[in-house]
């Protein structure tokens, strides 16, 4: 059997259990965990200390440096899982720490640093506690971009956002972003405290994509010949369901906390009827319960918003026993019809119903 200790041995050949290829450079773990790399190196993507300068190369695999003994060249990053970006690279050792290494100009090493390259494994820590570091089950190197999931199956991004491939809802062709964030939950893309539960990520070109907990597939990021697969060319800042054209069926209305009574399908389309609960003047938030295709996890639309006013104001104003018709759409909910002792009015939903 040929010996992974001897990959410069032309006789033999370096035997592997994991491989990954990015921009220029190879990666790969053998039977011991060890890491080896080789190819492209200007910015350090090798992770053995060096670099080969401007269109500099390894052509043969040469150990990725053990970031406790980075001078001892017998030794190496122990992996688990390795991926290998553009010009950079990220590995998960056996205790779920994460160690990426090479390009660092958009922050895709995640070392909350503005140095443009770092030459050997450094370990990304918790933003929100530096001291702690960032446990990881999977990981996804791609263009200036990192993914990864944590280990509670939370997907966070970091680097790069020219098109939201990040998935945190804003983007600027400036931004950058150095240290994990989590990624957001596409039900309610604008509530920072949710993310989303992921089992794999995958980081591309400008796109990114994600399985969910719920087993449906998500997407967000540049979108300009439809890698998205949410039946458009527009950008998502946010992650977006990959669907086959299948319809928003809702099961469930509520305004606040009070839920809506008589839900009833319209005509058997996607809209239904819902009559609205009481409730003390205001504006509330209607949350929406939908499946897709009706199966499926249930997701929530928290987008509409409805007012009630005080008795005695004119009929067309909202309150209580008010028929509303809820109207679902390629992305959400996208209209409601109001109608009241048999006046009907149209409203439309960024007018009428976002504050």
């Amino acid at each position: 059997m040929c010996d992974p200790e001897y990959p410069t041995d032309t006789s033999k050949g370096l035997v592997a259990i994991k491989v990954a290829a990015g921009g220029a450079h190879s990666l790969a773990i053998d039977k011991n965990g060890d890491t080896w790399a080789w190819g492209f190196n200007s910015y350090g993507q090798l992770g053995n200390g060096t670099s080969s300068g401007f269109n500099g190369a390894n052509p043969v695999p040469g150990r990725v440096s053990d970031p406790n003994n980075p001078d001892d060249t017998s030794k190496s990053l122990k992996s688990v899982q390795i991926s290998a970006g553009f010009e950079h690279t990220i590995a998960i050792d056996a205790q779920g720490n994460a160690w990426p290494w090479g390009w660092n100009y958009w922050g895709e090493l995640g070392q909350n640093t503005k140095t443009d390259r770092i030459f050997v494994p450094m370990q990304v820590y918790n933003p929100d506690n530096p001291s702690i570091a960032f446990k990881a089950s999977q990981v996804s190197a791609g263009y200036d971009t990192s993914l990864a999931i944590d280990i509670n199956g939370v997907a966070w991004s970091w680097g790069r956002n020219d098109y939201g491939q990040l998935g945190y809802t804003n983007y600027d062709s400036s931004t950058v972003h150095r240290q994990p964030a989590k990624v957001r939950n596409p039900a309610s893309p604008n509530n920072t405290d949710l993310s989303l539960n992921s089992t794999l990520v995958s980081a591309g070109n400008w796109d990114s994509l994600a399985i969910g907990k719920d087993g449906y597939t998500y997407a967000w990021g540049y979108n300009g010949y439809g890698q998205l697969g949410n039946n458009s060319y527009k950008d998502a800042y946010a992650p977006v369901l990959v669907e086959f054209n299948l319809s928003r069926v809702i099961s469930a209305a509520r305004f606040d906390s009070s839920p809506g009574t008589n839900l009833t399908n319209i005509n058997n389309s996607n809209s239904v009827t819902v009559l609205t609960p009481a409730h003390v003047p205001g504006t509330v938030t209607v949350s929406v319960d939908y499946t897709m295709g009706g199966s499926g996890q249930t997701l929530t639309d928290t987008s509409l918003r409805y007012t009630y006013t005080p008795a005695g104001v004119l009929p067309r104003a909202g309150g209580e026993g008010v028929m509303l018709a809820l109207a679902t759409g390629m992305t959400g909910m996208s209209a409601v019809l109001a109608s009241r002792r048999h006046r009907r009015e149209q409203h439309r939903l960024l007018h009428a119903l976002h504050e």
